[in-house]
């Protein structure tokens, strides 16, 4: 796992290890927003995917129904959003939207991307 750290503890105290544990899961934090109930209108769904501009990570992200892929983002910066995504074949149901985490250097995703489900309703 590229998002994988690996560190000697030996020598340090409890405290001392809870505390850097407790500083690299804050470093690692990524804050997700995605519209829960996503408006479907004329072929476009309102995903409303916010990446927070105090966000460590870049994001892109997919909207999945039925177990195909109906929208693939680019990258969307810190302070960006995407609203609405063309989304062909998208019907008002159960859908799910994967977040995944972006390097800002390398442009590459980093961890674990993270599952949101959300429900497609009509206009």
């Amino acid at each position: 796992d590229t998002g994988a750290t690996v560190k000697s503890y030996e020598g340090m105290t409890d405290e001392e290890i809870q505390a850097e544990l407790d500083r690299l899961a804050e470093e690692s934090r990524m804050t997700i927003s995605v519209n829960a109930k996503p408006k479907l209108e004329d072929g476009k769904v309102y995903v409303n995917v916010v990446n927070d501009k105090e966000s460590r990570y870049d994001q892109r992200f997919t909207l999945e129904q039925d177990g195909s892929v109906l929208y693939a983002s680019g990258i969307v910066v810190a302070g960006k959003s995407v609203e609405w995504v063309e989304a062909e074949g998208a019907h008002p149901g159960d859908a799910t939207i994967t977040v995944a985490a972006v390097d800002k250097e390398s442009g590459k995703t980093s961890g674990n991307a993270q599952a949101i489900q959300v429900q497609i309703v009509d206009e």
